[in-house]
């Protein structure tokens, strides 16, 4: 049985640069580093790592949440320095931007309906959608054919949209 510590270290050396690509696509290169480097800690810090069996869905969720919340840090830091160069606040409280708000919502929503896939359905579907590769790398991940992964990714975004449009 491994430690702690040790599925940690496994699991960083599988997919650190993934999630290093995965943030850097979402926030820049310079703030992906620090995501990765947090996702790991919250991993840590909740102590189950090891026994989650989607390690890798796991850690890019947790990545994912924190480029959200890195995308609205620099929304709140850009809008106090325009308003700073404007001058005083005016009577009216600023907006929160909705989009935000509205894609940590869909995010989670999104979440919780790939769990409904099988792992194989859901593996092909992260490494196509999340991961960016292609369907020939994809099915050479997955040990299948490019026609399975086809029908995989099918499948999924099937059930998402059946999901989603309820």
């Amino acid at each position: 049985m491994l430690s702690l510590n040790e599925a940690l270290e496994r699991l960083y050396r599988a997919h650190a640069g993934e999630l290093r690509a995965f943030a850097r696509r979402r926030v820049g290169p310079h703030e992906a580093e620090d995501i990765v480097q947090e996702a790991y800690v919250r991993a840590l810090q909740e102590g189950r790592v090891a026994s989650i069996s989607y390690q890798k869905a796991y850690l890019f969720h947790i990545a994912a949440n924190l480029t959200i919340d890195t995308i609205r840090m620099a929304q709140v830091r850009s809008r106090h320095a325009s308003d700073a160069a404007v001058g005083p606040p005016s009577a009216e409280p600023a907006q929160e931007p909705e989009s935000s708000i509205e894609s940590y919502v869909e995010l989670r929503q999104l979440c919780a309906h790939l769990e409904d896939l099988s792992p194989t359905c859901r593996e092909a579907f992260l490494l196509y959608w999340v991961e960016d590769l292609d369907q020939s790398e994809t099915a050479r991940r997955l040990g299948v054919t490019v026609r399975t992964v086809n029908r995989h990714l099918t499948r999924a975004v099937e059930h998402l949209h059946s999901r989603v449009s309820r």
